[in-house]
């Protein structure tokens, strides 16, 4: 019994420092070459992992390349609409906080533009304006040829009245004249003008002629009165000047 004992014990010994087989590519490789297609039991173990393995692999790739592919795209593009849309929001907040400043210079213009209308006058008064520059020019030493009431132009928020002035005078006297164009109480401007020599010389100061175009303005709210047959009696009497 005792031999018995010792046997086994020294086989134990002998299987227990028995090295391990080591992993054979080849025969590992012969091992696929030899499966039988109708009994998948026989398979050797590292074929049926291996097999497996790559089932497995498969339906992942599979799963990716067909339903999370198309979310991943779907994710993309939604990513990209999302900056186009933050883009977007920039701009149009930057015109908005701009749009605020313009808004408030605009309203400021409507004001300022209002109350320039307001002063203007809402009747024309052709014939005292008329009378106005006959006297400016009388008190400026220039004899008048012509005062002549041009017609009315229509602007979109008030009327010119252009008025054709040609007199004869000296230098100093036509520099007087617009002085006192420009302290009249209603509001002048003055526009194309031409001064020329009509008999050159050199023994005495030259009289001159003056062409002068002038414009007044008035309201659109208050339709003229009748000032234009007064205003060609005043131009008959200027002309006489």
């Amino acid at each position: 019994m005792k031999l018995i004992r010792k046997k086994s014990l020294s086989k134990t010994k002998k299987s227990a420092l028995k090295p391990k087989k080591q992993f054979d590519l080849n025969e590992f490789r012969r091992s696929f070459e030899s499966l039988d297609s109708e009994n998948y039991g026989s398979w050797p173990l590292p074929v049926k992992v291996t097999v497996i393995g790559l089932i497995i692999t498969f339906i992942a790739a599979l799963s990716w390349a067909l339903p999370i592919s198309s979310k991943i795209d779907e994710i993309n593009a939604a990513e990209s609409q999302q900056q186009t849309l933050l883009d977007s929001y920039r701009e149009k907040e930057s015109r908005a906080r701009h749009l605020k400043a313009y808004q408030a210079q605009v309203v400021q213009m409507e004001t300022e533009f209002n109350t320039l209308l307001d002063q203007l006058p809402k009747d024309t008064r052709v014939s005292e304006l008329v009378e106005g520059i006959n006297m400016t020019g009388v008190g400026s030493n220039i004899r008048f040829q012509d005062i002549s009431v041009e017609p009315e132009i229509e602007n979109e928020f008030f009327i010119e009245q252009p008025i054709r002035i040609a007199a004869l005078g000296e230098y100093h006297q036509f520099g007087s004249f617009i002085s006192g164009l420009a302290a009249l109480p209603r509001i002048i401007t003055m526009h194309d003008f031409e001064v020329s020599n009509p008999q050159p010389t050199l023994d005495v100061l030259p009289e001159l002629n003056l062409v002068l175009q002038t414009k007044t303005y008035r309201s659109k709210e208050a339709a003229p009165e009748g000032d234009e047959a007064a205003a060609t009696d005043t131009n008959a009497n200027a002309g006489g000047n």
